[in-house]
């Protein structure tokens, strides 16, 4: 009898202490999210040394035009710099280029008259827009953009032929813009940028087109490409027809 008391309370004992004790629970750690959705900001400085064409009207010429590039023997300026911004949708853009450019020549018009044409041209233009993923893999990304490209324009004209010599005129545009932005991956390192834009506004059209060849580095990019802008504005305007093309080489910071 003493047996079976001393086991049962025993074995009482041992189920009360068992009933303080909590089964012990596996440990499962967080799994840790990557943040896919954080904005990547980059920002760019460039060289652009552009072939620059402009058509100017002439007053009491009819319809003669002097195309810069017979006027212009160098380049006094071009900066370009811009932001960019993107997230796993959304991205934001913005550039600025300024245009510093003049020189002599003399030029003989249809009716056999020289004269020697001293042309100034001082250009601001924004490019600022949205865009929104429509195709995001290893191999590229591509961006459908919206937006405004601003043009503030300059020019003054100094010339013998006529008997107002020195003419000096401002104007600006505003363009409202659509288009494609993106690259295509070479590889780790290597890709091909490129843009492509058009718009109208204040002018009959405007439009550009940029590809090249970027490489990648831990602390950012070195692109070099070639850049198209063209503006054809409405007759009686300080420039009809404004054309920038050449090589760009930029340097960007990513953050």
């Amino acid at each position: 009898m003493k047996k079976i008391m001393m086991s049962a309370l025993v074995a009482s004992s041992l189920a009360v202490a068992g009933g303080d004790i909590a089964p012990a629970e596996p440990v499962v750690e967080t799994p840790v999210v990557a943040e896919t959705n954080a904005w990547k900001n980059e920002i760019s400085i460039y060289g652009w040394l552009p072939s620059i064409s402009a058509t100017t009207p002439f007053p009491n010429s009819g319809d003669s035009s002097v195309d810069a590039e017979q006027i212009i023997d160098n380049l006094k300026m071009v900066f370009m710099g811009g932001y960019s911004g993107r997230n796993e949708t959304w991205s934001v853009y913005g550039d600025l280029i300024y245009v510093d450019l003049g020189n002599s020549k003399n030029h003989t018009f249809p009716n056999n008259d020289v004269a020697t044409v001293n042309l100034d041209m001082k250009a601001m233009l924004i490019n600022a827009g949205v865009g929104y993923n429509v195709f995001n893999t290893d191999s590229g990304i591509l961006d459908v953009i919206a937006g405004v490209r601003y043009m503030d324009l300059e020019v003054d004209l100094d010339t013998e032929l006529f008997v107002n010599r020195n003419l000096s005129a401002s104007q600006d545009f505003t363009d409202f813009l659509v288009g494609v932005k993106g690259h295509m991956n070479i590889n780790e390192h290597w890709y091909v940028p490129y843009e492509a834009d058009i718009g109208t506004g204040d002018s009959q059209l405007s439009w550009q087109a940029f590809a090249g060849i970027g490489y990648r580095y831990d602390w950012g990019d070195v692109k070099l490409g070639y850049r198209y802008l063209e503006y054809d504005m409405e007759d009686g305007a300080i420039v009809e027809d404004l054309t920038l093309n050449g090589a760009v080489l930029g340097v960007s910071i990513k953050f």
